[in-house]
């Protein structure tokens, strides 16, 4: 092809990229710079968009006398983006009204790097205007979203004031994660989301970045590890020198429970000299998943990483203990007591009021959450752990805290315990002027844990599975416990549940069903509307009218169109709901696979039929959260009394010579919910098992 012909074809080519024919010739340029392209003050989209769409392997935005004022910008493959130092591209004022808007994407491109020079360049948005109307209020507007990009590196950026996340690592096309990713030296500062999330990866590296101020919208972490669908993955993640400060929510947070072994992917990271400090909630929040699709090959690690005043210090949840192993290795958490009598060094003149607006010496009371803590919620089925510490210190100043700030709770619905922990934790108490109280290795191996929590010892009592209430071999049993509870018409108590919550009722084909829901809201959290769902014998499923979430009572009424026992399930959110029956078929609150209650105090009912084999009942709360309950049998004896529960309380049957349940009494047991001693009555959790977990 001789030149003429080659020109011809390459001017083709730039004319499908919209170039004019005065920027063609740079367009074969190893290098162009943007303002070449033109620049507009009041909008400089189009002359950015050009210069990156141009095919020129670099190109350098060259700074001037006010910002690169962008609407959404795309990425393409092989390219070089070099913003000068002193360099801001601004979201335009105005703009980005569609919720799902970037400023900047890289989707199913390759081979980028972006980065600022010198000092450094910035990315803004707009964030409090997309608090207001005419913008649909959301969680996304990203500053910077890759999506099944591979091979791109950020370096050298201030990313702020975003609409949703800093940086978004994720999915464009289904099955495909981002691949061989690298953020360095990336300040990620008051956005409204997260600093960072990553949805799917396989190959990333955050070195040297800062991730502060997050508020706006939950969950308002530093970085935020949350996969939506089984098939994506969190893999070959590294983080070195990485300060999550003063965010709204976690410093560092993992959200795992989607995550499965598909296609076995594996779940690993590896985290060195971090620093998670002062953030509103956890410094580092992990939550895995349990069960046999959950089972993840991999590692996790924390080397030599620091957790500093933060609200709760490390929080472990539903850590399969034959998973993915965790290892803390020279790990540091000091309570926020603590970091008040040692102060924070180079952060002492950092203003912590930026977000949180808590002072510091609010958290000066330590409980065991603002150590270290391992909790089975009520969903897990096998046991947790799989868990070792080599030189791990949790150093705490408080006078009236516990000796130790460990909490090891076994909140799953049927008491899953925990397995396969290693090593020792060092608990070191510090007087007022900041010198050392005491200082203690204490073991947390699988022995160890069982001397500090006697309760994981708890004999496990099988569930009842209300789900086969309706079963044909359930069918006498079924019988016996409407007609109990037709014949009780007493003035229960509501109990005040928090999130959703399940209830059941029996009616027979033609009847009508009648209650009253009362929304309550708690704290600052807004009420959100009532969803109710009911699911017949059969299984169909019938969607109820929404309620508004006003907090006012709202009555419902329904037609049974077949006879049975009928599942309700309630969903409303960060609020509590109290539901009461107003005819003669009563509805019953589910403790399965576990109730979570909040402030109610009172005596409840539940029935155990004839034949029952064991009987149980388990009942959580937490360090400054506690609640007393006392079981009575159908006669009214006091049977067990679990006072001023912090963590677990287990009560189950005594049993007989070989080692065998006593079967339980027949009729209507009762357990009475009291306040405590000490701590304060709030959020209790209440599973009842051996015979059908409901309540009223």
């Amino acid at each position: 092809m001789n030149r003429l012909n080659y020109f011809g074809l390459l001017c083709a080519v730039l004319f499908a990229f919209g170039l004019a024919p005065e920027e063609q010739t740079r367009a074969a340029d190893e290098t162009v710079v943007a303002s070449s392209f033109g620049y507009d003050a009041a909008d400089a989209t189009d002359s950015l968009q050009k210069a990156i769409n141009s095919g020129a392997k670099r190109v350098v935005v060259d700074r001037q006398a006010g910002p690169w004022i962008v609407r959404p910008i795309t990425l393409r493959s092989n390219l070089e983006l070099v913003l000068q130092e002193g360099v801001e591209i601004l979201a335009k004022a105005g703009e980005f009204k569609s919720k799902g808007e970037t400023l900047i994407t890289a989707q199913n491109a390759e081979n980028i790097v972006i980065r600022g020079e010198g000092g450094g360049a910035t990315l803004r948005m707009r964030k409090k205007d997309y608090w207001n109307a005419p913008y649909e209020k959301s969680e996304w507007r990203h500053g910077l979203s890759l999506r099944s990009a591979a091979h791109v590196t950020v370096e050298n950026l201030t990313i702020a004031e975003t609409g949703g996340d800093g940086v978004y690592v994720g999915v464009a096309t289904e099955g495909v994660p981002c691949r061989d990713i690298t953020l360095r030296n990336v300040d990620c500062v008051a956005n409204n989301r997260q600093g960072i999330s990553v949805i799917s990866v396989d190959g990333l590296l955050i070195e040297d970045c800062v991730l502060r101020d997050t508020v706006g919208t939950a969950p308002e972490a530093g970085i935020d590890f949350e996969p939506n669908h089984a098939d994506e993955q969190i893999s070959n993640v590294v983080m070195r020198r990485v300060l999550a400060i003063n965010n709204r929510g976690d410093g560092i947070a993992f959200y795992l429970p989607q995550l499965k072994n598909l296609a076995k992917k594996e779940l690993s990271f590896a985290f060195e000299d971090c620093k998670s400090i002062r953030n509103n909630r956890a410094g580092l929040s992990l939550t895995v998943g349990s069960g046999e699709d959950r089972l993840l090959d991999g590692a996790m690690l924390l080397r030599n990483c620091e957790f500093t005043g933060n609200f709760i210090g490390i929080a472990v949840r539903s850590k399969w203990a034959d998973g993915a192993p965790l290892r803390f290795e020279k790990v540091r958490v000091t309570t926020p007591s603590a970091a008040s009598v040692l102060g924070y060094g180079e952060f002492a003149d950092y203003d912590f009021n930026v977000v949180t607006d808590v002072a510091v010496g609010a958290w000066q009371k330590s409980t065991t959450d603002m150590g270290v803590s391992f909790i089975a919620v009520g969903t897990d089925v096998d046991a947790n752990g799989g868990v070792s510490f080599e030189d791990v210190e949790i150093v705490d100043a408080a006078a009236d805290a516990p000796e130790f700030l460990l909490a090891v709770r076994d909140a799953s619905s049927e008491g899953v315990g925990f397995r396969k922990f290693a090593g020792a934790i060092r608990a070191t108490k510090l007087n007022a002027d900041g010198t050392v109280k005491s200082s203690a290795d204490v073991p947390v191996d699988d022995a160890g844990l069982k001397k500090l929590f006697p309760q994981l010892s708890a004999r496990r009592v099988e569930a009842f599975d209300l789900a086969a209430l309706n079963s044909s071999a359930n069918a006498k049993l079924a019988q016996e416990l409407a007609a109990a509870w037709r014949e009780r018409a007493d003035g229960a108590p509501s109990v005040r549940a928090r999130g959703d919550a399940t209830y059941y009722f029996c009616a027979s084909a033609g009847e009508t069903v009648e209650w009253r829901l009362l929304q309550r809201q708690i704290g600052n959290y807004t009420p959100a509307e009532v969803k109710s769902l009911v699911t017949s014998p059969s299984g169909k499923e019938i969607a109820l009218e929404t309620a508004p979430g006003d907090c006012q009572p709202h009555d419902f009424t329904f037609n049974a169109e077949e006879s049975g026992w009928f599942k309700l399930d309630v969903q409303f959110g960060a609020s509590t709901v109290e539901l009461s029956s107003k005819n003669d078929a009563p509805i019953l609150i589910s403790a399965r696979p576990t109730l979570d209650v909040f402030a109610s105090t009172g005596t409840f009912s539940f029935y155990v039929p004839e034949g029952a084999a064991d009987l149980g009942l388990r009942v959580i709360g937490s360090a400054s959260e506690r609640v007393t309950a006392t079981v009575y049998d159908p006669t009214g004896k006091e049977i067990a009394k679990l006072a001023d529960v912090s963590s677990l309380g287990a009560w189950s049957v005594a049993e007989d010579a070989n080692g065998k349940p006593i079967p339980p009494m027949k009729g209507f047991w009762s357990v009475k919910f009291e306040k405590p001693s000490q701590g304060v009555l709030e959020d209790y959790i209440v599973t009842v098992l051996g015979v059908p977990a409901l309540l009223r």
